[in-house]
């Protein structure tokens, strides 16, 4: 208990906020299998508060940063920072995992990207809900602002490859793109999935990665090799 209440203290430190009701960090930090062993609310609810605002304080925050970037680059790199990795990487570096509670199945020190994304939105829920929108601002330009700096906007297109694919669908009155699912093997702890993607009637792609979503990424940014070699103006 006294190590938890340490990385509690940590963690608000980190954040450079101090919650005047912990209770609601409290309940940002405990997952659903500690929730369901303690019949209390987990952190579900301010993560769809999180995510949601998260959004939208990143999009205001691009539309500054950018004042020149058209819409496709806008969406492009709000993906990039609200992506699983961006946040899991944040999460690691304000040592949230430590200060998880989760249930006797599972090992708060060993959580996943998944769920320290999960978390770290839920936590700035929490803090919206204690802070105000000012606080949350202010938070939230600060923990991305090492990301939003390693971001080339020439390279924006292949860093959130599916998104590019849909958009050149959309310009060109195309189907949507479909992705389909090919392979998924090995141990549950060390998956691999393998996917192609249909893109205007025809498989374009495939790929590979250790979840769906890594998979589907990597067939688009083989289908937009494919594109441009093909019609190097195509976007």
């Amino acid at each position: 208990m006294i190590a938890r209440d340490v990385a509690l203290t940590a963690l608000e430190r980190a954040l450079g906020h101090t919650f005047a009701r912990p209770e609601l960090l409290a309940q940002a930090l405990r997952h659903r299998s500690a929730a369901w062993e303690q019949q209390a609310a987990s952190y579900e609810r301010l993560e769809f508060l999180g995510d949601a605002a998260l959004s939208h304080a990143v999009a205001a925050l691009l539309f500054e940063h950018w004042p020149d970037a058209n819409e496709g680059e806008l969406t492009r790199a709000r993906a990039v920072l609200v992506r699983e990795s961006s946040l899991a990487a944040i999460a690691s570096d304000l040592g949230l995992g430590a200060a998880l509670e989760v249930g006797c199945g599972l090992e708060a020190g060993s959580a996943g990207p998944s769920l320290l994304a999960d978390a770290l939105e839920a936590v700035l829920g929490a803090l919206l809900l204690d802070g105000g929108w000012q606080a949350f601002r202010a938070t939230v330009r600060r923990l991305v602002q090492p990301t939003l700096a390693g971001i080339e906007r020439s390279q924006l297109a292949l860093e959130e490859p599916k998104s590019t694919l849909q958009e050149i669908a959309q310009k060109h009155g195309q189907p949507l793109p479909v992705y389909r699912e090919l392979e998924g093997s090995g141990p549950d702890h060390g998956r691999r999935w393998v996917f192609e993607v249909i893109f205007n009637g025809r498989v374009l792609g495939s790929g590979e990665g250790p979840s769906k979503r890594a998979a589907q990424q990597a067939a688009a940014r083989a289908a937009l090799a494919v594109l441009a070699a093909e019609t190097p103006s195509f976007e």
